[in-house]
């Protein structure tokens, strides 16, 4: 590297000064501490450069990251809100059939625009390989802004996870209880029609099992803070690009 060489270069001229017999002390102290400058001005140079240079390529990837994170979490957000939103229809059908558990009677239209809720599971795939990819690669620090950097960690470290959690936990009691006591119990005509869903829905382990799945107000809530939370990155994702 040339600041290497330059370095060379004078504390070579450093000692050849401190063993010049022609001078005196005073002299060769004087060329010494002149060398020692250049040496120091250079070296401190070369870091200033380098790290104004780090900060340029950092700065770069920090605007690459942040575009392409904006555009992973615009997608993640388009899904959960598709979810959240089926959510709370799966919760009003929930709260339809216990209404028809407690005695009122049922209605085929309700009926039909409701029975879906029985079946199915729930999943949140967030694109998360940009953010892993970056946390593991030790770079996370080229976020400079520390609220901003804590909000994106907090986003895929606990809400997504606790979305995952909530979700696991829904599908646990609709695949193990819910779906089976249906099937177990649904008498068919020979259209393919349920017959007896009012006699179902008044059984008391059916209602127990509606009233367990009304905790979807949790996975609700899980969702709608993780939309909240991305919103605010997005806000300060757009604020750093500007």
């Amino acid at each position: 590297m040339a600041e290497d060489e330059l370095i060379k270069k004078h504390t070579k001229a450093a000692y050849k000064a401190l063993k010049n017999p022609e001078t005196n002390w005073k002299h060769k102290l004087k060329e010494i501490l002149l060398e020692i400058a250049i040496i120091v001005f250079a070296v401190t140079v070369s870091i200033w450069f380098h790290n104004w240079s780090e900060r340029l390529k950092d700065r770069k990837e920090e605007k690459e990251f942040f575009t392409s994170l904006k555009k992973d979490l615009l997608d993640d957000k388009k899904e959960m809100t598709a979810d959240k939103l089926a959510f709370t229809q799966v919760l009003h059908g929930i709260y339809y059939f216990q209404k028809i558990g407690s005695g009122q009677a049922l209605n085929n239209d309700s009926l039909n625009h409701y029975q879906w809720c029985f079946f199915g599971s729930a999943q949140i795939n967030p694109r998360v390989s940009r953010y892993e990819a970056l946390k593991g690669s030790g770079r996370l620090d080229i976020v400079e802004n520390t609220e901003l950097l804590k909000n994106i960690t907090d986003l895929y470290q606990k809400n997504f996870p606790l979305i995952a959690l909530k979700n696991q936990r829904f599908n646990a009691l609709r695949e193990n209880y819910v779906t089976p006591f249906v099937e177990d119990h649904l008498q068919m005509n020979v259209k393919g029609e349920g017959t007896n869903w009012q006699e179902i829905l008044r059984m008391p382990k059916m209602r127990l099992l509606l009233f367990q799945e009304g905790e979807i107000t949790d996975n609700i809530k899980a969702y709608g803070q993780g939309i909240d939370k991305i919103n605010e990155i997005i806000k300060q994702i757009d604020e750093e690009l500007e």
